[in-house]
């Protein structure tokens, strides 16, 4: 049996997400989110039950400190490998890590780490003056995460999106420095080539030329300071020395089509490079028809997609950068007629969703926490995914709670302390203050995803409940 590295679900995601949504700068500067940001639980029980047939050799790999417990009874130290009798027996492993989530691979001759096993952050157990351990029956579990780690040295903090080198089209001779073409909006790495000497270099990045050559307000630039061989990058503040043949690669990424190299003192690059970042993805969704105008539309919009189906699905890869709820809900939609990847899907409601206690709407906008819970009505129904629901269905719960406890007494919402109320960008001044129509259908809606989830997975009280809740706050809008 393919064993799979697991983690508490959802863990993976925010980590991941947090690393993701930490990369925006704004002309240099760090830029992160305005909202909370959560992490993962630092400690987490990994348990399975197992009957085997002969003994086996297990096979264990770990990210953090762990102890391993068979039929309650701890093994010495961190074992990577130990021997397991034939019978049934109990299997419990508990992992700390506070720098990445928690997440283990074991793999025996029978069987491995898999959606199956049950994982918790907090197991209840403790121990009374006797010595007598209690039982964990209050312990709250939940079926593992995963992914696509399948191996053991495919750990899953060391994931990193693929690169493809790729060179300017174009390179012109501007005053004070070159201005080069890449051909077309794309995102990643800039290279620096043959690097020599000492001074200072700037990079000045733009979708269009005026915009790279606008050096006072380009959404974003570099400065490097070249010095006996070594870069320092002042955004980082990090120096790494030039690589053996003469390139450097900057460590963060930019959305650009062109970009304006300039040099000063001593210094002297011989041209520009770039690694293209990207998710590998399968394209199944295809359109031709016999208008050249819309088959060139598809295409630009295919083309976005890749752009901005990374980790997670983006809102835009110049500037923002960010995981919006808004955003997302479309870019699932159209993801399900393309890449029908669905574990971006999941992975991006996973990183929304956040840990409880909830204290403001995803991405502080109450409209987005309403497309949040839809989204997962609308997963369901492109993917059948009933496992998903069951593992979500918590922070629905807790998220939902947070709603309904900022209701009014009419049982509508409206914008309180601290929520943006968005509906859309508006050319006039639009008064978002009170009881608005628009955010009561989003709410109606999201009563009924939360209904429709419950009822999936035999929920009936809660699904019972939220379609009163529902079917009252729709008979007052119609």
């Amino acid at each position: 049996m393919q064993a799979t590295w697991i983690w508490f679900p959802g863990d993976y995601e925010i980590w991941l997400g947090n690393n993701m949504n930490n990369r925006r700068t704004d002309r240099g500067a760090y830029f992160p989110p305005f909202w909370k940001q959560d992490s993962h639980y630092v400690t987490v029980e990994f348990s399975t039950e197992v009957d085997l047939a002969k003994d086996e050799n297990i096979l264990l790999e770990v990210e953090g400190d762990y102890n391993v417990k068979i039929d309650g009874k701890m093994l010495f130290g961190m074992p990577k490998e130990f021997e397991l009798a034939a019978g049934k027996h109990k299997i419990n492993i508990k992992v700390h890590n506070q720098a990445t989530p928690p997440c283990l691979f074991l793999q025996g001759e029978t069987f491995g780490s898999d959606a199956s096993w049950k994982v918790t952050f907090e197991d209840k157990e403790w121990i009374d003056e006797s010595g007598k351990a209690s039982d964990t029956s209050a312990t709250e579990y939940q079926l593992a995460g995963y992914w696509n780690f399948n191996t053991p040295e495919n750990k899953p903090s060391a994931f990193r999106l693929a690169r493809r080198r790729d060179e300017a089209i174009d390179c012109q001779k501007v005053e004070g420095g070159r201005l080069f073409d890449f051909g077309q909006e794309t995102f990643g790495f800039a290279i620096l080539n043959q690097v020599k000497g000492n001074g200072k270099v700037y990079l000045y990045y733009g979708e269009s030329q005026e915009e790279a050559m606008d050096k006072a307000y380009c959404e974003t630039y570099d400065q490097l300071i070249v010095k006996d061989g070594q870069i320092t990058d002042l955004s980082t503040g990090k120096t790494l020395p030039i690589q053996a043949d003469g390139s450097y690669t900057l460590a963060l990424s930019k959305a650009f089509r062109y970009i304006q190299l300039c040099c000063e003192g001593e210094v002297s690059v011989e041209g520009l490079s770039m690694d293209y970042e990207y998710l590998p993805e399968a394209t199944p969704g295809r359109f031709r028809c016999n208008d050249e105008l819309i088959n060139r539309m598809w295409e630009i919009g295919e083309y976005t997609m890749q752009l901005t189906t990374r980790e997670f699905f983006i809102d835009g890869i110049k500037r923002d950068r960010w995981v919006w709820s808004g955003d997302a809900a479309q870019s699932y939609l159209m993801n399900y007629y393309l890449f029908n990847d669905n574990e971006c899907v999941k992975r991006t409601i996973w990183l929304l969703a956040g840990k409880a206690p909830i204290s403001s709407h995803i991405n502080t906008i109450m409209d987005y926490t309403f497309y949040w819970f839809n989204s997962i009505a609308d997963y369901y129904l492109y993917s059948g995914d009933k496992a998903f629901l069951a593992q979500i269905y918590p922070s629905m719960l807790h998220l939902m709670d947070y709603v309904l406890g900022r209701t009014d007494s009419e049982g509508m919402v409206q914008g309180l302390t601290g929520d943006w109320v968005f509906v859309d960008w508006a050319d006039k001044p639009m008064d978002k203050n009170g009881q608005l129509a628009f955010e009561q259908v989003l709410f109606c809606q999201a009563l009924k995803a939360m209904a429709t989830v419950a009822r999936t997975i035999d929920k009936t009280d809660d699904a019972d409940k939220y379609q009163t809740l529902a079917d009252t706050l729709e008979a007052k809008l119609i």
